[in-house]
């Protein structure tokens, strides 16, 4: 999420100090005065490693899953407001005295400072991938290394979303690169405008009034794009998260031009409560409370920014001298590398089973690995490299823009590695397109008026059983086509989440599963349609706009309304349709996603599931002859327990879709028990 910047060797530990330029960049404002000023007030400042230190540890205690810290996520945002007041800061500072910035030098130190241990985290994780992920997931973990290589897997999880079958398998270990990636994009557009602004000698008040309203308009446009609503798109956008970057170069901006006086008083008087807000922020705000993306986090960046100026104003105030107390300097500075493969870790131990069963001994195993591969990272790789970067300014910038031609080398053999540990990749459990439309998919053509003509519909585990189903058509001479739509329900109906705006992966369903149930029974009148689709527990929202929640009177009457519908249009033809009752998730996908042990084990027996599979058979009794409910929780859930393996088989890799080889395992036994074959 974060990526640490020093932005002077000051903060490796060594004496020196980016504002030690005497010049004004803006004329005629009383500006060089100010800066002068400053000269000994920003050199090397503990405390700003220390405010590392604590957002760093809030995200690890986030990702962790401590429920104590729901908003440990926000030490991203003080980490993109710390960047940008500490980017904007060294700009200014290092300009000339006709306002020219040295762009090229300044490319060289973010390139050596960021990349190489960034690039190495990359090779390692799809290495260890190689050996340890299925062969299913290696073709998006192969995407996710290209993008995280190439700066951008902020947008590599725009585009790909979060989809419903996202959410059940496992996360991506390089998912934290989003935000290396917001960082970097920011590195490269910012630079650009203030180096234009200080060249044309724009004034200070002038420039503060373009970047805060573009803070404003970032920060706008998270509030506008949750609202459509899109969250991913929201999270993860460089320009819905540069606001806090923008924040931080407003801070900047204010704090060396005049005036600075009163805001030296103001942030001395707002130090103590800013950290206070800061750290309620953290303990209330949840990453799921849409109030966050409608101004709170503009707000958590403002506060951050408060508690930032305090520290840089008076590291010998109050609040400075604590940040810079005990470790906290030493883990500030180890900080990159901690963030670059606490994620990784997190995902491989995760993997790891039997940690599953023992929380606190998976909590003390991921900090340690963390740890030490930190230790490492930091040693081996950015340490030397802080060196060489000293040694070659003391030989010139000519010699560390040489260094930089290494750097496409260096990315060109990441991607080799990527491209190796990847190179055995097959498809997705779910073979779904990026944009569904409304056509099914014919996956064995009917080779006769006359022959079964075989068809699924519903949700994202329907879709799952297609090869197994396609195999056994091939075999048997059946016709089979593919109508299921990942993430939306048999029933059409419209999820939404907690503050009532549409799920984001389902909020198409209302209008694909209608259009592609009466392009199934039109164009292609199958004679048995298998229906599996588990989003009839899910809160909805009716025609009227009404909310209505899982379990009660209104939802259940609101669900058995819409299936019956979904049933008259599937049994339109001479189809018969078979409900399969939902199948339980898998015991480690359901610890995974949160759940109790003794729940995870209780599903088989869950009353509203139960419920609800009730109102699956009574609205099929409406259909005599037609439509018939069967269940086949039993096959994966042998003595009620759902685990992982059954036999010596593991049918479902994720905990909820099939594999190619469960689908061929699971598909006779469910035609079986729909009456297909005897």
């Amino acid at each position: 999420m974060h990526t640490r910047q020093n932005v002077t060797p000051g903060s490796t530990g060594h004496s020196a100090n980016p504002l030690s330029p005497s010049h004004s960049q803006f004329p005629n404002d009383g500006y060089a005065a100010d800066v002068k000023s400053l000269t000994g007030a920003f050199s090397y400042q503990p405390g700003l490693d220390g405010i590392r230190a604590l957002a760093v540890g809030a995200v690890i205690v986030y990702h962790l899953g401590a429920g104590w810290l729901p908003g440990g996520f926000l030490g991203v945002d003080l980490f993109f407001v710390l960047s940008g007041f500490l980017i904007t800061t060294l700009l200014v500072t290092r300009a000339s005295p006709d306002g020219r910035v040295d762009l090229v030098d300044f490319a060289v130190r973010r390139v050596r400072r960021l990349l190489p241990a960034a690039l190495v985290m990359v090779a390692v994780v799809a290495a260890v991938a190689a050996f340890t992920l299925p062969s299913y997931r290696l073709g998006a973990l192969r995407l996710d290394g290209v993008w995280t290589v190439l700066q951008a897997a902020n947008w590599r999880f725009v585009v790909s979303g979060q989809s419903y079958v996202d959410q059940f398998a496992p996360p991506s270990p390089l998912r934290h690169a989003w935000s290396l990636a917001v960082e970097e994009q920011f590195y490269l557009a910012w630079p650009l405008v203030l180096a234009l602004a200080l060249r044309l000698r724009v004034r200070r008040t002038w420039l503060l009034a373009l970047t805060g309203g573009l803070a404003l308009m970032s920060a706008g446009w998270m509030r506008h794009l949750y609202a459509a609503p899109d969250p991913s798109r929201s999270y993860y956008g460089t320009d819905t998260r540069a606001h806090a970057l923008l924040v931080g170069a407003v801070l900047a901006l204010l704090l060396l031009g005049p005036g600075r006086e009163l805001w030296v008083r103001w942030l001395g008087r707002l130090a103590v409560p800013a950290v206070a807000g800061l750290l309620a922020a953290v303990v209330l705000v949840s990453d799921d409370w849409h109030g966050y993306y409608r101004g709170v986090g503009f707000a958590v960046a403002l506060v951050a920014a408060a508690v930032i100026g305090a520290v840089a104003v008076a590291p010998d105030g109050p609040v400075g001298r604590v940040l810079a107390a005990g470790p906290l300097p030493s883990v500030g500075r180890l900080s990159y590398a901690l963030y670059l493969w606490h994620w990784p870790v997190h995902c491989w131990l995760d993997e790891a089973t039997p940690l599953l069963d023992r929380p606190v001994a998976a909590v003390v195993a991921k900090i340690v690995l963390t740890v030490v591969l930190a230790l490492a990272s930091y040693y081996l790789v950015e340490h030397p490299l802080r060196a060489r970067r000293r040694d070659a300014g003391s030989r010139g910038a000519r010699a560390g823009a040489r260094g930089l031609l290494f750097a496409p080398a260096a990315v060109i053999a990441t991607l080799g590695v990527v491209g190796v540990a990847t190179v055995h990749a097959t498809p997705s459990l779910v073979d779904d397109p990026a944009t569904p439309g409304t056509r099914p998919r014919v996956l064995a053509a009917a080779p006769s008026p006359q022959a079964v003509r075989l068809a699924t519909a519903g949700d994202s585990v329907a879709k799952s059983l297609a090869p197994g189903l396609r195999r056994f058509a091939n075999t048997r001479g059946w016709g089979y086509v593919d109508s299921a739509v990942s993430s939306c329900s048999v029933a059409a109906l419209l999820m939404v989440e907690s503050d009532g705006s549409p799920y984001p992966a389902g909020r198409r369903c209302p209008d694909v599963v209608p259009a592609m149930q009466r392009a199934l029974v039109g164009r292609y009148d199958p004679t048995l349609i298998l229906v599996h689709s588990r989003w009839e527990t899910h809160r909805v929202r009716r025609a009227d706009g009404t909310v209505v929640e899982p379990g009660t009177a209104a939802h259940l009457v609101h669900v058995r309304r819409q299936l019956r519908i979904a049933l008259q249009r599937l049994t339109a033809g001479r189809a018969h349709v078979v409900l399969i009752e939902p199948i339980p998730l898998a015991d480690s996908l359901c610890r995974r996603l949160g759940h109790t042990a003794a729940t995870c084990r209780a599903q088989t027996s869950d009353p509203r599931a139960e419920r609800y599979n009730v109102l699956r058979r009574a609205t099929a009794a409406e259909f005599p002859g037609r439509a018939t409910v069967i269940a086949v929780t039993d096959l994966l859930c042998p003595g009620g327990e759902c685990t992982d393996e059954v036999g010596e088989r593991r049918p479902r890799p994720d905990g909820l879709h099939f594999s190619p080889e469960g689908a061929a395992w699971a598909a006779p036994q469910i035609l079986r028990r729909a009456g297909v074959l005897g």
